[in-house]
């Protein structure tokens, strides 16, 4: 953020500390989740200022690029400058990780539905234990394995290993009258990756769940993060989605 933008946060910030809102947005942002993540910090604050200052309306992929990100107003265009989605990927999957992690999250939880980038906060419910059953994890399945993408794979399963591992620990709950397993194999070329997910029942090997996604972009860290976290947020959607109608929920009634 440039020198007048954080000043004005600044201001914001201190205008608002007894809000209690501003403090469940202060105990996210002071997290080991984002702590060390100072992009995640900068736009997280910059959208909750906006949303508790009632100036919401003037949240937009446009000006979370121009204030945040810095880029240039002259030729900044949403349509080939991805920043802002990817960024908001990764915010939506640190808030999940941070909430499904801490002791303590206060009155209020974070949530930024897709579709938009306009927070909400609601009141943070306490989690209750839920008789389940464990969803294995096997190893990615590498179907270009003679493209010299061995590298790119292994680091990817690296990143989705540990987003799952801190969402969902060693194994959780898909449907809690199954077991499954989840199968992820990956296709790769220059510049484009694309993951296939299944969920498996291991009971039957009937396929209960198929979905694919792309990224695109250099082969390096910055392509296995996204991936990893299409990956994770579509499993945990479908997750969510089955452990609620299990339980008599809505389906459509997704916590993201």
């Amino acid at each position: 953020m440039n020198a007048s933008i954080s000043v004005a946060s600044n201001i914001a910030a201190t205008s608002m500390e007894s809000d209690e809102r501003w403090q469940a947005v202060e105990r996210v942002l002071s997290s080991p989740v984002f702590v060390k993540a100072p992009r995640m910090r900068a736009m997280l604050s910059f959208l909750m200022i906006r949303k508790l200052s009632g100036m919401e309306e003037s949240i937009s992929e446009y000006a979370v690029g121009i204030e945040v990100f810095r880029r240039d107003a002259r030729d900044y265009d949403t349509t080939t400058d991805p920043v802002v989605r990817v960024q908001m990927g990764r915010l939506r999957g640190r808030l999940a990780q941070y909430y499904a992690t801490a002791s303590n999250c206060g009155s209020f939880q974070i949530v930024i539905p897709p579709g938009t980038y306009v927070p909400e906060l609601t009141p943070c419910e306490r989690k209750r234990p839920v008789p389940c059953n464990k969803t294995q994890w096997v190893p990615l399945r590498v179907l270009t394995p003679n493209n010299g993408t061995n590298e790119f794979t292994c680091g990817l399963e690296e990143e989705l290993a540990l987003l799952l591992f801190q969402r969902f620990g060693n194994g959780q709950d898909i449907d809690p009258a199954q077991h499954h397993r989840i199968e992820v194999s990956v296709r790769v070329e220059q510049r484009r990756a694309r993951a296939s997910i299944r969920l498996i029942d291991a009971g039957t090997e009937d396929i209960v769940f198929l979905q694919q996604c792309d990224c695109y972009g250099d082969l390096g860290i910055m392509l296995q993060e996204e991936l990893a976290l299409e990956i994770f947020n579509i499993l945990q959607k479908f997750m969510h989605s089955s452990l609620r109608s299990a339980q008599g929920r809505p389906a459509d009634a997704l916590w993201t």
